[in-house]
């Protein structure tokens, strides 16, 4: 678990201290679609153990996603609540009784849980800025930059992201066709910037010029 975030850390503690019978603790496979109504009550607290979950919303059979949950992240759920599981999770639900319990446990809970939802937030409005103000190239270079800083590690060859994503999760993410970012990657391996490592890898030879095409191109 990710102990070096102040939310999990404080989570991992009350867990510890016998604080567990007030969480729902739940463990979700990859390509479940958690739907708020269904998984939980109106005002119940997520929070992200390990894994990676993304929050869409769908209209016409086209979907949006709004932002990504990862370890150390929280969401209050609602009915209208729309969850897919990106890769394997384990969560913590809380109600809204249990989390007033917890608080009084560990008061810190509040303030921690506080920066989580304001992170979600801000990647709500990013992707609302990106999707009004910037075309595909930005957006998807901008979630590559991201993704290297994330979990990207350093190689003699550059900045190598493991599993990287394919072209229609790319797309999901940012708001666009799977034909447009294809294009974009394309674009991005001819110049040299990415190419692919094998074994679904693929390795960005310069950030730093990555990060000046983000700069530059609107």
């Amino acid at each position: 678990m990710l102990t070096d975030n102040p939310l999990s850390a404080l989570v991992e503690r009350l867990l510890k201290d016998g604080h567990g019978r007030l969480f729902n603790q739940r463990s979700m496979r990859a390509g479940q679609i958690v739907y708020g109504g269904d998984e939980a009550a109106d005002g119940d607290l997520l929070i992200v153990r390990s894994g990676r979950l993304r929050c869409f919303t769908s209209f016409e059979g086209k979907e949006l996603t709004l932002y990504m949950l990862e370890a150390g992240d929280a969401v209050y759920l609602h009915g209208g609540a729309m969850l897919e599981v990106r890769t394997a999770a384990d969560v913590l639900l809380a109600s809204p009784s249990a989390f007033r319990q917890l608080v009084l446990a560990e008061p810190e809970l509040a303030l921690a849980v506080l920066p989580a939802l304001d992170r979600l937030a801000q990647k709500s409005v990013r992707m609302i800025e990106d999707i009004a103000f910037h075309g595909v190239k930005h957006r998807l270079i901008r979630v590559l930059c991201d993704t290297a800083d994330r979990v990207g590690r350093p190689a003699e060859e550059g900045i190598v992201i493991d599993h990287l994503p394919n072209a229609e999760d790319f797309a999901m993410q940012i708001g666009a066709t799977r034909q447009s970012v294809s294009t974009v990657i394309a674009e991005l391996v001819r110049s040299g910037i990415l190419y692919r490592f094998g074994g679904g890898s693929m390795v960005i030879s310069d950030l730093g010029r990555l990060r000046r095409e983000l700069a530059d191109v609107r």
